[in-house]
């Protein structure tokens, strides 16, 4: 009999995690898995999804905690617990999700944690601060209580099992293909150096732009690829410093345009699980600068190959780095094919098959 999986996503919007899910939905065996979608509002993949999926719910309720009744009352009721499996995903909804489904009714729960344990030091307000310290005793007491965290990156299950003494394994995000051409030469004019995230507080984007603001050159160009409450203060404080840099508002295809045309990628979070547009940048060949953000950054750079490292919020330092690969720039890609070539870890028809042999290990 079939496995039915649920991956329950609360903001399924575009995203690393979202398009993760999406990628394992696509390779999953569906003569072993009938595969189902919880978000709540809108699904920005719901298109994409219906190819693979048996059903998308999209549930209007605006809070994560107070969407387990709906669930339970309207989407479980229909399965039959010894064949679901519950997908959670994100520390906080994956609390939830252990409460209300685990301990609560005895349903089958796999947490998915994308994001280092470490995230939990950084706070940007009072509040956040509480938010954080109460998720740390909660993830203390309930992750112990999954039958799997699967984690994105090797680094994040090793600290799970070592701090929670957690069931933990880590599966790479699938990467849907390798670009085989990975020779580059410098020839653009101006030099061009690309972000992509979500403008937030923390990813940090500002620091690349005082960055490149004390290198008093414009002959770079800055791209900030993104949307996000951030946007204001990022255009104010590009205007303030004059430098050559603009806010584009995210798309895919705008995300594979810029990453063909430029010359270097710069991660400048606080904390990542496993930044799934480095590994972009790597198989596109472009040098990446990135801070030490505890999750699995050093995986993908395969050693230093891929790029260089630095250490959140040191201006300086990234403006230094930013420079010396402008300089280098015929050296630094020489290192790159070596990182490009490790690049088979994270194809899907190795990633999917460890997930799938995960899955299948619970009873």
């Amino acid at each position: 009999m079939k496995k039915n999986l649920i991956f329950f996503l609360s903001n399924f919007s575009k995203g690393g995690a979202a398009k993760s899910i999406v990628n394992i939905c696509k390779n999953l065996n569906k003569t072993k898995y009938n595969i189902y979608i919880i978000s709540l509002q809108k699904n920005s993949y719901k298109k994409e999804l219906s190819k693979y999926c048996k059903k998308i719910y999209e549930i209007n309720i605006s809070k994560t905690i107070f969407s387990y009744k709906h669930i339970l009352k309207n989407i479980l009721k229909n399965f039959d617990k010894k064949h679901t499996i519950f997908i959670s995903n994100i520390n906080y909804t994956n609390i939830l999700s252990l409460f209300f489904l685990k301990v609560c009714f005895s349903y089958k729960v796999v947490i998915t944690e994308r994001t280092p344990i470490q995230e939990l030091d950084y706070y940007y307000s009072i509040f956040n601060y509480f938010k954080k310290k109460m998720i740390k005793i909660l993830m203390y007491i309930l992750y112990r209580k999954a039958d799997l965290i699967i984690c994105n990156a090797k680094k994040i299950s090793n600290d799970l099992f070592k701090s929670y003494s957690a069931k933990a394994e880590y599966v790479y995000p699938i990467l849907e293909n390798k670009i085989k051409k990975n020779i580059r030469n410098k020839k653009n004019n101006p030099f061009c150096v690309l972000s992509v995230g979500r403008y937030a507080k923390e990813k940090k984007l500002q620091d690349i732009i005082k960055a490149v603001s004390l290198l008093h050159d414009k002959k770079i160009k800055l791209i900030l690829l993104g949307s996000g409450p951030q946007k204001h203060y990022l255009a104010k404080l590009i205007k303030e410093l004059n430098i050559n840099a603009k806010l584009v508002r995210f798309s895919e295809k705008l995300e594979k345009k810029y990453l063909r045309t430029s010359d270097l990628y710069i991660n400048s979070s606080d904390f990542e699980g496993f930044p799934n547009v480095v590994v972009a940048a790597i198989n596109n060949s472009v040098p990446v600068i990135a801070t030490k953000s505890h999750g699995g950054i050093n995986e993908i750079l395969y050693k230093g190959n891929g790029g260089l490292l630095y250490n959140q919020g040191n201006i300086l330092d990234l403006s230094k780095k930013i420079l010396f690969i402008k300089k280098n720039y015929n050296q630094i890609i020489k290192k790159i094919p070596k990182a490009h070539n490790k690049l088979d870890r994270f194809l899907f028809k190795n990633t999917i098959i460890k997930f799938e042999k995960l899955i299948d290990r619970i009873n």
